[in-house]
């Protein structure tokens, strides 16, 4: 399994949100071409390092987002999903510059906005707390989100939707609805998707899958002649292999995920998490920390899928 300092599958990680992205995660909502409810990204901390707080202001502190005020302003408390780590590899620790220069000197393509340090750590008085860059992937079965009132106190803290899978989506609680969050039901994945993400092979078949619920663990799916889709829970070691796969092309001279193809036109997401790369290519802000495109197929280059093995030790007998 591929390693990064810090990290096991068993590591839960804390994601801060926007109460936008909030809204549209509890909702269940799809945004063509731009949001699904069943991914995340984004800058993200270990929650043994940033557990010690007592309000939703200590809690942006402690990530490093007092100074993010557009984007989490003061009073409204922290929005975060709260996950199993699952594979490791998905993560890379947080150096980055402010250019596109000062990025490459540290080997990195991640160039973020004011709070973003790029030291691998978030901005964070007296003590700096260690932060990793999550790529596009699919939420784990288990994910919470979970909310941090603005003033401490018994109860500041709680939780507001699980995810079920991709199929069952986020499942609210009545917190949500109290925080000004609506539920909605599960989304349907968009028209032209291109298969990504996690595949089990099983008994020499391939399946769809996603983390979870537990650590070492994948629920996999199999859909029937009917439509209907059925679930198995299945350890790493039950897999002949587990593998993680993504379609990737060059537009513009830029790196970029396929999310989406029709007969014409791709939907596009940039890998590099470079705010200068996306405000140059004139891409569209897909939630925090995040850029998208349509663009014409015939401006495409090769379509190359990626496909990164998951190390697992296959049970005898």
């Amino acid at each position: 399994m591929t390693t990064t300092p810090g990290l096991t599958p068993r590591t839960i990680m804390q994601l801060p949100i926007t109460r936008a992205l909030a809204r549209q995660y509890v909702g269940n909502a799809v945004v063509p071409g731009l949001f699904e409810p069943f991914r995340m990204w984004g800058l993200c901390s270990r929650m043994v390092d940033v557990a010690r707080v007592d309000s939703g202001a200590q809690a942006r502190a402690v990530h490093g987002l007092t100074e993010a005020g557009a984007d989490f302003p003061a009073g409204d408390g922290l929005f975060v999903i709260r996950f199993l780590a699952g594979w490791p590899g998905l993560f890379r620790a947080s150096f980055g510059g402010r250019t596109t220069e000062s990025a490459a000197r540290l080997g990195s393509t991640l160039v973020l906005p004011d709070p973003f340090l790029g030291t691998g750590y978030t901005r964070y008085a007296p003590a700096a707390v260690p932060e990793y860059w999550m790529e596009l992937a699919e939420a784990p079965i288990g994910a919470e989100i979970w909310h941090m009132a603005e003033e401490g106190g018994e109860g500041y803290e709680v939780g507001l939707a699980a995810y079920a899978g991709r199929y069952a989506g986020w499942r609210s609680y009545p917190a949500a609805e109290r925080r000004g969050l609506t539920p909605g039901g599960a989304a349907q994945v968009p028209a032209g998707s291109v298969d990504r993400g996690l595949t089990a092979v099983h008994q020499g078949a391939p399946y769809p899958s996603d983390f979870g619920p537990d650590a070492g663990e994948l629920t996999s799916y199999r859909t029937a002649d009917d439509g209907s889709v059925m679930s198995r829970r299945l350890a790493e070691g039950q897999c002949d292999e587990v593998l993680y796969r993504r379609l990737l092309t060059i537009w513009r001279e830029a790196p970029f995920e396929v999310l989406a193809l029709d007969a014409d036109t791709a939907t596009l997401a940039l890998t590099t998490g470079n705010a200068e790369q996306a405000a140059d290519l004139g891409l569209t802000p897909a939630g925090r920390h995040a850029w998208r495109t349509r663009a014409p197929r015939s401006e495409l280059g090769e379509l190359t899928e990626e496909t990164r093995r998951i190390g697992v030790q296959p049970q005898l007998g």
